[in-house]
């Protein structure tokens, strides 16, 4: 029978040395350093993505609320919804006509164009603003100028 040995090694090569045990590490860093910046830049933009797309949603809401509002009779006020609230405020651009205009498109009615300027805040900080243009508008005429009563 003969005996299986296993070779031996030369003297001095037993395994890594340190030095090369540091190298092999440094190298596996280099390489993993851009996979790394990679992740860390998806997730910042995921998360400017996720922002964004919250804003718009706020603002279609702030939108739908503050569209029936006439801000010559309400020019200012405040709502909320749940932890976003929003505040607005209009600036006149276009003052309303003094009276009946004839031939304007919109007799019986006092018409104004205003600047809304809409503040967004989420749990309590403030979040972002916007600006719209309204028509403010007001009725002047209750009947028919030709209009009989009692038939």
């Amino acid at each position: 029978m003969s005996s299986l040995s296993l070779p031996r090694a030369k003297k001095g090569s037993q395994g890594f040395t340190f030095i090369e045990a540091i190298v092999a590490m440094a190298i596996v860093g280099m390489a993993a350093l851009p996979i790394l910046l990679l992740i860390s830049q998806s997730l910042d933009q995921l998360t400017r993505s996720a922002d964004a797309n919250e804003r718009a949603s706020a603002m279609q809401s702030a939108i739908a609320i503050i569209d029936p509002i006439n801000p010559m009779n309400t020019p200012s006020g405040e709502t909320s919804m749940g932890t976003i609230s929003f505040t607005w405020t209009s600036e006149l651009l276009v003052a309303p006509n003094d009276g009946e205009q004839v031939g304007a498109g919109l007799p019986g009615y006092r018409v104004g164009f205003y600047k809304v300027t809409i503040d967004v805040t989420k749990m309590g900080s403030p979040w972002f603003n916007f600006d719209m243009r309204k028509v403010g508008y007001e009725k002047i005429q209750y009947g028919l100028p030709f209009e009989r009563s009692g038939l």
